[in-house]
């Protein structure tokens, strides 16, 4: 999914599920490879850089590498512009509202 396009969609999505004002937002991201050295030194590469800070999860496995990011909902633009940068290859799967489950429970207690 094109990043420019993943976050138009991600925005119009929390609009449409009344979480417009969503505090965290998740985003998930693949990228692959030609060889497991290239996958290495990209990742190596993303933890050095800014975006390094908003890495919540890294799986790598052989020539893939799955990432999930936790960001601020202002911070969604420069996260994906960042990314497009510093991790051309990769791809966005997703972008959706941080669900945190005690949350939701007091929100329903409510």
């Amino acid at each position: 999914m094109d990043m420019s396009l993943a976050w138009a969609v991600s925005r119009r999505k929390l609009q449409d599920d009344g979480l417009g004002a969503c505090q965290r937002v998740r985003v998930l991201a693949l990228a692959h490879f030609a060889d497991s050295e290239a996958s290495r030194e990209r990742i190596r590469a993303l933890f050095h850089s800014p975006l390094g800070i908003y890495v919540s999860q890294a799986q790598r496995e052989g020539c893939e590498l799955r990432l999930e990011f936790d960001t601020a909902s202002e911070d969604l633009a420069f996260t994906l512009r960042t990314l497009k940068r510093v991790l051309p290859e990769a791809r966005v799967e997703g972008i959706a509202p941080r669900v945190f489950a005690h949350r939701m429970n007091t929100r329903d207690a409510g």
